[in-house]
């Protein structure tokens, strides 16, 4: 599990759990958010994380999951693969 060796497994479980609840039970109901200027897609702070979900709001397909301070200009979603 990413993040347990630096931050311990009960932690990363949490934040792990609460990407997951915030995806099924928010935006599954409401998946049309602001669209991130950087990069045309939406882009929702997942609340006591440090985490920001990029997705398409058409199908709620999730692209990416991002730390809120990385640097946005330099992801590329053409390597997406689905």
């Amino acid at each position: 599990m990413q993040g347990a060796l630096r931050f311990g497994v009960q932690v990363a479980r949490q934040k792990r759990d609460q990407v997951t609840r915030t995806i099924e039970r928010f935006l599954v109901r409401h998946p049309v958010r602001p669209v991130d200027p950087v990069l045309g897609i939406c882009a929702y702070p997942v609340a006591q994380t440090p985490f920001v979900l990029l997705y398409d709001d058409t199908e709620l397909r999730i692209h990416l999951i991002i730390h809120a301070s990385a640097d946005r200009t330099a992801i590329d979603l053409a390597g997406v693969v689905w």
